[in-house]
């Protein structure tokens, strides 16, 4: 009896993950062929990404959440990835500076499928009880001389969300050399 009823559970979340896989797939897809906003309006997909995000966050933490989001980039884009997550303190960061980490590195990774031409997107993130620092550092065609400043999405987007937690972002970047997104956000 009790076999039947861990597989039934285990059954259960096999097919919510399945779903949820499925979900976020066909948002990164969509996600690198439309623009960030349509009409002034988020498009759907990038909604849908952030929701499962926000599920997965409060479930897996950051650092698991980004390992599984980008195998589904992988599979989306071709984009290969590096990961490296160094939290060896097992430090939990708070809920809202965890939210806002996934999404500068859910923006940085839809830049790289939507802009980049990239064939390799290499993510760092660093946790320690004083601050989380992520680096999104892509082989593609590079920014040229400046990034862009203006705008709703993408680089200023990045920006605005790292300045509310009186954060740091630098963006470099060289014409065929690459991207390189680093936030580094001091946790109070």
């Amino acid at each position: 009896m009790r076999h039947h009823a861990a597989r039934a559970m285990y059954d259960q979340l096999e097919e919510t993950l399945t779903s949820i896989t499925m979900r976020l797939r066909s948002a990164i897809e969509a996600d690198a062929n439309v623009p960030s906003r349509v009409n002034g309006k988020v498009n759907g997909a990038r909604h849908i990404s952030a929701e499962l995000g926000s599920v997965l966050l409060d479930t897996l933490g950051l650092g698991a959440t980004i390992e599984w989001h980008v195998r589904q980039f992988q599979k989306c884009t071709g984009v290969l990835y590096e990961l490296t997550v160094n939290d060896a303190a097992g430090f939990d960061l708070p809920e809202d500076y965890a939210a806002t980490i996934f999404d500068i590195y859910n923006e940085a990774l839809s830049n790289v499928a939507r802009h980049a031409g990239a064939s390799r997107v290499a993510i760092a993130l660093t946790m320690t009880p004083h601050e989380v620092t992520m680096v999104v550092r892509d082989n593609g065609i590079g920014l040229g001389h400046e990034a862009p400043a203006s705008g709703a999405g993408g680089i200023a987007a990045i920006r605005a969300r790292s300045q509310t937690y009186k954060g740091l972002c630098q963006v470099a970047g060289a014409r065929n050399a690459g991207t390189t997104v680093t936030v580094s956000l001091p946790i109070p």
